[in-house]
Order: structure tokens, then sequence, then C-alpha cells
């Protein structure tokens, strides 16, 4: 009886794990019948989010209720190549009807997979790169969709209105995206005919994207007119800093990213309405192949007159006139507003020069103080070979960040990162003492957990604090004889303080009764459990205040630059759509 009991029992559990797997409710038999959709995006950038929040506003508009008229399974790549294919591989394997991709990446991943049931594409400049088709109406049977090919040539003509006295301009450029040599191209022949000279730089991952606008300035480059790339929109507040600090100017060829003096592109919201439409019309029964490509043609124009003034410029009123928004400059301003932004002048060491580069290098050097000595006390003082520092240092920054955009006090934000990062020291040590599980092994759990939490805690793969309010803000209320220095040698006195009140705390611990007791906790681990120490309570401590350490480095270093928050959180949180 027993027998018969648990093999009822699997074989209820296999099913109930099948409908799970599948991704398909099991509440009724009609429910098998709605369409399923699986909508993918690569990464959660600016203009993306508009293509997506569009997409699904045309759903609702033409009366199709999630989880009830239709099934959506909606996947985010996050900006990983290997990812997306998997979530393309998952989506032939279900039981998925329409596929629905937003960005060329993941279009170009979802056609070389899928060829059975219709993709309906978004937010891709030039489909025909990458082999959707080789016109509007003669492309794959199955594949259709909105492309939007964004006008590169005519914002570099609007960023020479502006700036005719730059005759060199600048771009980086993701050697992986397949259409960085497509608009890299267009973007060189709109220079050749306007009498100007491109630059460009490659830019392989984030990191280098600094590096990369260092690079362009000093081959001369006198602003930046950055063409579209998903992986560059991602680090765009990177780029916007940097480029301030050598006294560039940033013309950005699409909408949404922040930090550009002008941003001339086309509607993302409405391309991806549109293909909202278009996917509507193939699940009421119309054949992908019988229905072009749609080409977006609604130009927007945004002036940013607070990113002008970083740079000392001044917004032509023709220009103006011909803006869809302005923002910046102590409000926003509808279309055609004649206002220009004063020329302020750059504060000394925020150049392109060598000296620029060491005082930035110096400032970042002292933020990572803390993560060193969170290492120190876990590698030297314990003798543990900890992992987590590889997640609690992400994590801090991402406590820090989401908190600040969501309204915190940013002191606040900082002390519950340096928590969040002692808990997940607490955690590793746990498993070590507790559990029995290897230093290393303990470690590589925890680290590859945080890589979820991390992402839960922001929502999105970045979030950006560009324009906030910053910690030079409060110092140089208490030094006013501060305020003409460089952001970097700001920053280079307040996190040497730091380090130095945060040095003389640890030393002093270390030499107390309960440090001593810690170091011998890794120095002679038998000896100290005969003295009566309880080890695995100073282990697990200890770990918790490394990671702390590193944690609290991991705030500081979202700080480390002149457009990052610290001083108050901005009065409009930047929260994902």
């Amino acid at each position: 009886m027993h027998h018969r009991l648990l093999s009822a029992l699997a074989r209820r559990s296999a099913l109930v794990l099948g409908a799970a797997a599948a991704g398909l409710s099991c509440a009724t038999p009609d429910e098998s019948t709605r369409p399923v959709i699986g909508f993918v995006q690569v990464a959660s950038v600016a203009p993306l989010d508009e293509a997506r929040e569009g997409f699904f506003q045309a759903l609702a508009d033409s009366g199709y209720v999630r989880d009830v008229d239709v099934v959506i399974l909606d996947r985010n790549a996050q900006g990983d190549i290997a990812t997306l294919s998997l979530i393309v591989s998952e989506f032939a394997q279900q039981g998925v009807t329409h596929v629905a991709t937003v960005s060329s990446v993941a279009t170009q991943a979802a056609i070389k997979t899928i060829t059975d049931r219709p993709v309906i594409f978004g937010a891709v400049a030039n489909p025909y790169i990458i082999g959707a088709g080789t016109s509007p109406t003669n492309h794959r049977p199955n594949v259709t969709g909105a492309e939007i090919p964004l006008p590169v040539d005519s914002a570099l003509a609007t960023a020479i209105k502006v700036f005719p006295e730059k005759k060199v301009w600048g771009t980086l450029f993701d050697p992986a995206d397949p259409f960085a040599e497509f608009y890299l191209e267009q973007t060189r022949r709109a220079a050749r005919e306007l009498g100007v000279t491109l630059l460009s730089v490659a830019a392989t991952q984030a990191t280098d994207i600094p590096s990369g606008v260092q690079a362009l300035r000093a081959q001369g480059a006198e602003g930046v007119m950055q063409i579209p790339s998903v992986m560059i929109g991602g680090g765009f507040p990177a780029l916007v800093k940097t480029a301030r600090e050598a006294g560039m100017p940033v013309i950005a060829s699409t909408t949404g990213l922040a930090g550009a003096v002008l941003s001339l592109g086309l509607s993302f919201y409405d391309n991806g309405y549109d293909m909202g439409l278009i996917l509507m019309r193939v699940m009421k029964g119309e054949d992908p192949a019988k229905i072009p490509f749609q080409k977006a043609s609604k130009r927007i124009l945004v002036v940013d007159l607070d990113a002008a003034a970083a740079v000392g410029a001044t917004i032509p009123p023709e220009v103006m006139a011909l803006a869809d928004s302005v923002i910046g400059g102590g409000g926003t301003a509808g279309a055609g507003a004649a206002v220009s932004a004063p020329a302020t002048q750059r504060a000394p060491g925020q150049g392109g020069s060598n000296l620029a580069f060491w005082l930035s290098a110096i400032a970042q050097g002292l933020a990572y103080v803390a993560l060193a000595w969170g290492v120190f006390l876990s590698a030297r003082v314990l003798r543990f070979p900890d992992i987590t520092p590889d997640g609690t240092f992400p994590l801090g920054a991402a406590v820090a960040a989401a908190m600040i955009l969501g309204g915190a006090h940013p002191v606040v934000a900082t002390v519950v990162a340096i928590l969040a990062g002692m808990a997940a020291g607490y955690i590793t040590g746990v498993l070590h003492t507790r559990f029995a599980v290897t230093e290393l092994l303990a470690g590589i759990l925890v680290m590859t957990a945080l890589y979820s939490v991390n992402l839960h805690v922001m929502g999105r793969s970045n979030l950006s604090l560009l324009d906030a309010d910053n910690v030079l803000v409060r110092f140089q209320q208490v030094v006013p004889a501060s305020a003409g220095w460089s952001a970097d040698v700001g920053f280079s006195v307040v996190f040497l303080a730091m380090m130095v009140v945060m040095g003389a705390a640890l030393f002093w611990y270390l030499r107390t009764d309960f440090g001593i007791a810690m170091r011998a906790a890794g120095d002679n681990p038998a000896m100290i459990t005969a003295q009566g120490v309880d080890r695995r309570g100073m282990v697990e401590l200890g770990l918790a205040l490394s990671n702390g350490c590193v944690a609290f480095a991991g705030a500081l270093i979202t700080r480390a630059s002149r457009t990052s928050a610290w001083g108050s959180a901005p009065s409009s949180p930047v929260w994902p759509r």
C-alpha cells in the first residue's frame, strides 16, 4: 500500500514539475489554448526599456490582459550573451507560440534558432545586417517587426551647429556589436561631408569606457559624438563623467541616456508600440511573411542645459527652437524654449592632462583601501581563504546606490551596505564552522548566490547616479576653500581622512584582548580552543567584519566621481520601468 501511495505521489509530482518547466499555468484545460509570447530583451538600458514599455502598452491597448488572454514569458539577459542564447533555446523548447525580441543582438540570436514560429522584433537599427531579410518586403517568412535606423548623421550635424569651433570629434565603439561598423562608417561619411574629423576607439567592456574617452582626448578629440551601442549605453554615466572632466561635450545619437548635451534620435517607445501592433496582427492570423518591416520616423531632440553648463557651452536659439524637450537649467522647458546655458569655468585639474589621470587614480585607490583591509582581516588575521568579497564588493555598491535612488539618506545607505556585507560574510563563516563546508567552497557558494542578490537589489543591470549631489557638496560647506579644488582632489582628501580613521580603529581593535583572541584564532586554532575561546564565533565575526569593510569599499566606489550620490538623494528616484 505504501508502495502504491509513493508511486502515485511520484507520478503527480512529475506532472507538476513538467508543467512548471514548460512555463505554463495548470489551472484549467482552457488555458493551454492561450497564446504564449516569449519576450526577450538583451539588457536594461533606457532606450530598450522604452521600447519594452511601448510594446506592452500596445498589448494592453489591443485588449490583451496578461495571464488572462495571453501568457508572457518575460526574460532579460542582463547583457550576458550566453544567457541570451539560453533564453532563446528555452523559448524553442517550451510551448512558446510567438517570440518578441528587443535589440539587434536578441533578434539575431532568435532568428538563428527559431524558424518554426513567428519572430517579431523591435529596436533593431538595420535588420538586413543580421540576416532578417534583404528588403522590407523580402524577408524571412517567420520574421517581421519594426526597425529604428538612428540618425547619427543628423546628430553630428546638430552637434556642429552648437559647437562650430570643434573640428575633431571622437566616438567609442563595441567590436562585438553587429552594428558598430555600420554606425561608425555612417558617422565617418557624415564627418567627411561636414568637414570635420572623426576619431574612434574600441571598448570591449564597460570598464574600458573611461580609458577609451581619455584615449580620444589624447588623440586630439574635442567632443564625443557617441554612436549607438547597448554595452556603451549601459556605461554611459562613466562616459559622461570622464568626458566632462576633460571638458568635452557629449552628443548622443539616441535618446534616454542622461548627461548628453544633445540627444537626437528616434522614439523607442513608438517603435516598441509599433512592434506590439505587428504582433497583434500576427496573433490574429496574418502571415508574417506578408507584413513588411515598419521603419520608425519620429525624431526626438533633447537638450540638457545642465550638461551644457558643465562644459561651458551655450545652446543657440535656433537649436533650442527645434528641441522636443529641454531639461535642466532649473526645470524642464517645453519645445522651442529659447533658454541658453551660462558658461562655467572648470576647476583646475579637470582637463585631459596626465595630472588629472593620476589624481583620479589616487582617489579611486584610496576608496579601495577599505577592500584591502577587509581582505587583510580574512587572509592574514584569520588565515581564511575567503572568496566572498567577490560578491560583497558589488553588494555594497548595489545596496548603497539602490537606497540612495529610493530616497534614503546616503549615510544611512552606506551603513546598510556595510551591514549587508557583514551578513554575507557571517553566512560564509556559518557554512564553514557549523556545517563543515570547506573554506573555499563556503566562499564560492555565498559569492555565487550574491550575483542573484545584487541583481535583485538593483532591479536592473545598472543604476545611474549621474548628476546627484555628492560628498564634495558637504565637504565644501565645511571647508569653503575647497570649492576651487578639482573633484579628484576633493575626493582624495575626503577618502584619505576616512581611511586614516578606519585604519586607526582597526589598529586599536587588533591590540585589544578581543582582537588578540581573534588573531590567535587564525595563528593557532588548537591553542585558542584550549584557552576556552569560541573559535567558531571568532571566525564568524572576523569574516563579518572583513566583508563589511569590503562592502564599505563598494559603497565608496559608487561615489568616487563628481556625478555619484553622497550628499543627498536625487529628488526624482530613478527605478527601472
